[in-house]
């Protein structure tokens, strides 16, 4: 019986990716799954974790956050809000450029425990500033700086970033889609598009969109939105994902409304993939982390599997980087979550303010990167909203 670096025991083994959900035994050697069985012995085992009572899944894929700390306004340290989380891969949504990736590169992307690939914003700048909007100035939108910067940063890479409020691009949305989406087209790469105060409508902006392209902030309250006046799905919203577009959650901090989802989810239009966009002006809350965004999807009416499935499996479907990241197959790089599912009242809270009460939260207990173990930080929101001895 070969030895093992790491045996996690007794857990429950949700993997969406291989249809597992049950109680297994997980071995990891030279920071890869060496098998998942029933029972796997321990006893030459350099360390073990005794996971009886515990969910374990594949690293949590987080589809959008920002992590360019210290450059990008809104972009937050990566390891500690969401490694420690349960995330161990994230991918970064706009915060660079392709003025600002290099940098981002070497001194974030290089240098951090948590695996991240990016999506490149299509303004050369990223996304700088607060209040002055990364494309009021359409110069900023160079197709062939981004297309340079992706291919030379293949590897990383997986997308084009665009944000199109009105806030942030003023009347140029339009354009700036149609930059952003030749600059996608030209790499061979998804382009994520945020939504939520665009100038145009929706129907037009919908309409560009092609088949593995994103659409983040997908309930967004902020007009314009995918559900009418009448409360009903925006037909363009059904004929985009009837054509293969990914309608992502990116939470936010404005940008996920319980109102709309319900709608939405009424009439049967769940989200393709779920993400936090967890940044420094909700890591304090609404967000919190990704098993947060993806507790309240569970309050929503999915179910355990849908949402790990949502959290691993699609997101790096979407990304092209399924055989990397989102599974537990044998072979796989070991990244590994633990939560433990806990009974009993939890607040929820939209960007808007608006307050659901749930009764089922994923609380982070360990998480494994590459075979190494890292320890959970459960920070102001367990100590704020789950009651004392939940």
């Amino acid at each position: 019986m070969p030895g093992y670096d790491l045996v996690i025991k007794n857990g429950t083994v949700v993997d969406p990716s291989q249809g597992i959900h049950a109680k297994k035994d997980v071995a990891i050697s030279g920071g890869t799954i060496q098998a998942i069985e029933d029972y796997i012995s321990d006893g030459d085992a350099r360390d073990v974790i005794e996971a009886d009572g515990l969910i374990v899944t594949p690293g949590l894929v987080d589809l959008h956050v920002h992590i360019w700390w210290g450059v990008a306004h809104l972009a937050i340290e990566a390891d500690p809000t969401s490694l420690a989380r349960g995330a161990t891969t994230v991918v970064d949504a706009g915060s660079s450029g392709s003025n600002t990736f290099p940098g981002f590169r070497r001194y974030v992307m290089e240098n951090i425990n948590t695996r991240s690939y990016a999506f490149l914003h299509i303004s050369g700048m990223g996304q700088l500033d607060r209040d002055i909007g990364e494309l009021e100035d359409i110069r900023w939108a160079r197709v062939d700086r981004a297309v340079e910067t992706a291919n030379a940063n293949a590897d990383l890479i997986v997308g084009i970033k665009v944000r199109l409020s009105e806030g942030i691009v003023g009347a140029n949305d339009v354009v700036a889609l149609e930059r952003a989406s030749e600059a996608a087209h030209q790499i061979g790469v998804p382009l994520m598009i945020h939504i939520g105060g665009t100038n145009h409508p929706l129907e037009e902006i919908f309409g560009k969109l092609r088949s593995g392209d994103i659409v983040t902030h997908s309930f967004t309250a902020t007009p314009p939105g995918i559900i009418t006046d009448g409360g009903a799905v925006l037909p363009a919203a059904l004929e985009a994902r009837e054509r293969g577009v990914n309608f992502d959650v990116g939470h936010g901090a404005g940008s996920f409304g319980f109102k709309v989802a319900e709608a939405a989810m009424n009439h049967g239009f769940n989200p393709a993939t779920i993400s936090s966009d967890v940044h420094r002006y909700n890591v304090s809350g609404p967000v919190f982390d990704l098993a947060t965004t993806l507790s309240k999807f569970m309050h929503l009416g999915l179910s355990l599997d849908d949402v790990i499935r949502l959290g691993t499996q699609a997101p790096a479907t979407a990304i092209h980087r399924e055989d990397i990241v989102g599974s537990l197959k044998v072979g796989a790089v070991a990244d590994v979550s633990m939560f433990d599912l806990r009974e009993g009242p939890v607040e929820f809270t939209d960007a808007r303010g608006d307050v659901r009460n749930g009764n089922q939260l994923l609380v982070p207990i360990e998480t494994v990167r590459a075979g190494r173990r890292f320890s959970p930080f459960h920070g102001h929101h367990h100590d704020h909203v789950v009651p004392s001895g939940f």
